[in-house]
């Protein structure tokens, strides 16, 4: 009994030792897998403040493109209304004239 005991204790001893070979190699290739992980969120992470850079860059284009163009229909606006307005009071004027 004790030759079996003995040699069952060496057999866990020897299981202990492999699965703390095994525990360290598997911690080892985790952390390994984690900072590729954190490496690729840090690219992507940049990816996308860039591509956030500049979609802003041309949100604010757009938006002063867009300003001058409401300028430009503002100011047509007013100009037919004056021509409309100026033809309707010479219209009134000759007609007042002619009566």
């Amino acid at each position: 009994f004790e030759a079996m005991n003995a040699r069952f204790e060496t057999l866990v001893i020897d299981m202990n030792t492999r699965f703390e070979a095994m525990q360290k190699d598997m911690n080892s290739r985790f952390e390994a897998m984690n900072a590729k992980f954190e490496a690729l969120v840090k690219e992507m992470n940049a990816r996308f403040e860039a591509m956030n850079a500049r979609f802003e860059a041309l949100q604010r284009d757009m938006n002063a493109r867009f300003e001058a163009l409401e300028k430009r229909f503002s100011f047509l606006q007013w100009f037919v209304a004056g021509v409309v307005s100026f033809f309707g009071v010479l219209v009134a004027i000759s007609s007042f004239i002619k009566s």
